[in-house]
């Protein structure tokens, strides 16, 4: 028999499931958003020199990808906040670290959605005969940024979830605090691209990655049950 903690996690991550799907637009709109940013930056850089191509292909995914991933953090207490339902989970015997993995689990599917065809879009629009730029390495090294990043939009969603001036309280916390993961993941991706083989350095950055990753997800299961009580 499953332990209560797993039943409220699958409980929360269905009903979480079935707010999403009832309203495709949440799925959409990051994805539309992402494609045509990529579609701006390669008509208004257009040709560059080779060299360069990795840079500008780094650059354009990932910024394109943390901005796209913004629509679905600002979105991940929708629900809860409708008719006080935040406030009714609060008394209900809940496991608070279940319904952090919840949303955590909610986010890293949303997000992958999102970050799935940017990442394939941005390759095929700076796709060169002379350079392929896809790769799984990337594909994986993105995932691991969306781990990290993801366990911060859903700690800082909860810390500011009824701050008065949240729209400008959760941007000024959370682009400082991303920033290492981002940093980490471009650099691991240019210098594997680069190489074209997993070196020293990119095993270095990828540790780093990988550092933060696991600090943020364990200061969201540890926190979240504060913030939340608190909120």
């Amino acid at each position: 028999m499953s332990s209560p903690f797993w039943r409220h996690y699958r409980t929360l991550v269905s009903q979480g499931i079935q707010a999403e799907l009832a309203d495709l637009e949440r799925l959409v709109s990051p994805v539309l958003f992402a494609l045509t940013t990529l579609l701006l930056f390669a008509f208004a850089i257009g040709d560059v020199e080779p060299a360069l191509r990795v840079h500008i292909y780094l650059a354009e995914t990932f910024l394109t990808a943390l901005f796209a991933l913004q629509i679905n953090f600002s979105r991940l207490f929708e629900p809860d906040r409708q008719d006080r339902v935040f406030d009714l989970m609060r008394t209900y015997p809940v496991d608070h670290t279940a319904w952090f993995l919840a949303k955590y689990t909610l986010v890293l599917a949303m997000g992958s959605a999102t970050l799935g065809p940017t990442l394939g879009f941005a390759a095929f629009v700076n796709q060169s005969p002379s350079q392929p730029l896809f790769s799984w390495v990337v594909v994986g090294v993105a995932a691991m940024a969306l781990a990290g990043l993801a366990a911060l939009g859903v700690l800082l969603s909860a810390m500011t979830l009824k701050a008065n001036a949240r729209q400008i309280l959760y941007p000024l916390l959370y682009f400082p605090l991303a920033t290492p993961v981002l940093l980490a993941a471009v650099q691991s991706s240019q210098l594997y691209l680069s190489s074209g083989q997993i070196t020293a350095d990119v095993r270095a950055w990828l540790g780093l990655l990988l550092g933060f990753d696991v600090i943020y997800i364990t200061l969201g299961a540890l926190l979240f049950t504060e913030l939340v009580d608190e909120s």
